[in-house]
């Protein structure tokens, strides 16, 4: 009992001299929302509007594909006992060709590096330069210290007297 009220009490005080140092030393903090930014700027909604469209596209080939694969495979199944050994063998072979053909299709269109990432790249690099570009003309227009975005939890504007990046690279590379 003791123990757990010189806790509390160590806390209490704690927080007291916290308050007293930031309130010395006071920052101008805030932050945005960057997902409500994204959902009512005109040109991000076109921008998802045209990528919805295009996924919408390539899911709609993709699907299509699959669809064929499957109709091959359960048409394989249900002649396997008609077909010559060469014939199955070769619409076998023909099935294994739709697979890589389905696969090597997903990573074009719709892999990390494919024509969707890139896509998405081209309609939304532009966007969030423009976006960044406010952010910070706003943040040092008002003397903002700090700037946080609440969906990412990360810092997207700092005063650059409190960036230590380079001290920090100093340091390790002393170490090197």
């Amino acid at each position: 009992m003791k123990k757990r009220m010189l806790e509390i009490g160590l806390l209490f005080i704690a927080s007291i001299l916290l308050v007293a140092y930031s309130n010395s030393y006071a920052q101008k903090i805030r932050y945005i929302n960057s997902q409500t930014i994204l959902d009512k700027f005109p040109e991000a909604q076109e921008a998802q509007k045209q990528l919805d469209e295009i996924r919408s596209g390539y899911e709609a080939e993709y699907t299509q594909k699959v669809a064929e694969f499957e109709k091959l495979a359960k048409e394989i199944e249900s002649q396997s006992l008609l077909l010559s050994p060469e014939k199955k063998s070769e619409k076998e072979r023909e099935l294994q060709n739709r697979r890589a053909e389905i696969e090597q299709y997903q990573i074009e269109k719709l892999g990390p590096q494919g024509e969707f990432y890139q896509k998405n790249q081209e309609l939304t690099k532009p966007l969030y330069d423009k976006i960044d570009q406010v952010i910070q003309r706003i943040s040092e227009e008002e003397g903002y210290d700090y700037l946080f975005d609440v969906v990412q939890g990360a810092i997207i504007f700092a005063k650059p007297e409190y960036d230590i990046t380079n001290r920090v690279l100093e340091e390790l590379n002393k170490g090197s």
